[in-house]
């Protein structure tokens, strides 16, 4: 008995597919999609940062005008300097990369001296050594911050 009133409801819930009315549906979609595309293609702007219309020489030839050079290198000396002294990291840095060659050659010149015969030159050695290694491990605490 109820699966007889099944099988009679279920023609009224599945309604038959409309093939051919629902190709048409899609084509007339489709061609109403082709069509705001269209539009919108001819409303874009070709690119924003288009630059044809600006001028190809400049109004003012700052090559002629007095000290502009002196005054260009004035400032990127002092914008250097300025990057130095809000990043102090960056000297540490100089400093640790340059210590290198540095206490190498304290250290040969002591190995040296003290070939020769001075005694100190035993203490420039190891004082190379251990102002290196120092210079490195303090380059190393502050790149860890």
């Amino acid at each position: 008995m109820f699966l007889s009133r099944l099988l009679s409801v279920v023609p009224e819930i599945v309604k038959p597919l409309d093939i051919p009315q629902m190709l048409l549906e899609q084509k007339e979609t489709l061609r109403k999609l082709d069509l705001i595309k269209e539009q919108v293609t001819k409303l874009k702007v070709k690119n924003m940062y288009d630059a044809s219309n600006t001028l190809q020489n400049p109004i003012f030839d700052m090559s002629n005008v007095p000290l502009v050079d002196k005054a260009e290198r004035f400032f990127d000396y002092i914008d250097a300097t300025a990057k130095y002294l809000t990043h102090p990291i960056l000297i540490v840095n100089a400093i640790a990369g340059a210590s290198y060659w540095v206490c190498l050659m304290i250290g040969i010149g002591g190995i040296l001296f003290y070939v020769i015969g001075h005694e100190k030159g035993l203490k420039y050695t190891t004082g190379s050594v251990l102002s290196y290694t120092l210079i490195q491990a303090i380059n190393w605490g502050l790149n860890l911050l």
